[in-house]
């Protein structure tokens, strides 16, 4: 199957991936008002284009699915479905590479509860069981240590250190850029 062929619905331990729906615009709004959490991310993120919330979520399937740009998926507790927590980013995919890229972000509430653990694997192991991916990057700021951390505990090794990206800013930022791939039986 393709990266785009559906929009699915992952599950671990404590979390559940899922689509957005309307009622994560008040969640969404609060999330996106933590500087903090945007600190090491791009500027041109997608629930970052529309002021309004609602119309981030209305426009993000049209405009990011159906253009194959990237898979958004509502980050939340198992036991409370109705709160988002935070984004889930399948990017960058090129299937005649057979290549994807990951990425999340947690709201400040709901970091060191071990939940980008579960996010990791759960994000590469859907990528590689489920999709026909073989390949997965991950672009992480060269000061965002908790990141790099979790990136390597879950198989993903630094293949291209330093390098100068285009985040939005008026200067290049310095990205280590990881790559896992999918151990053949």
């Amino acid at each position: 199957m393709n990266l785009f062929d559906e929009i699915p619905e992952l599950k671990s331990e404590r979390l559940i991936l899922r689509p957005f729906v309307p009622e994560d615009a008040f969640y969404l709004k609060a999330m996106t008002e933590e500087a903090e959490v945007y600190r090491f991310e791009p500027s041109f993120l997608y629930e970052l284009k529309y002021e309004d919330k609602g119309q981030v979520i209305a426009r993000m399937y049209e405009e990011c699915f159906l253009t194959k740009e990237s898979l958004l998926l509502a980050i939340c507790r198992i036991d409370h479905p109705e709160e988002l927590i935070g984004i889930a980013e399948f990017y960058n995919y090129e299937p005649e590479k057979q290549k994807a890229s990951i990425g999340y972000r947690l709201r400040k509430a709901y970091w060191n509860q071990g939940y980008a653990h579960e996010l990791c694997p759960l994000m590469r192991d859907y990528l590689f069981q489920q999709t026909d991916v073989r390949k997965i990057t991950a672009h992480i700021r060269k000061e965002h240590s908790a990141s790099k951390h979790v990136a390597e505990q879950y198989g993903f090794i630094c293949k291209w250190p330093d390098q100068q990206e285009d985040w939005g800013y008026e200067e290049p930022v310095i990205a280590d850029k990881y790559i896992c791939k999918k151990k053949e039986l």
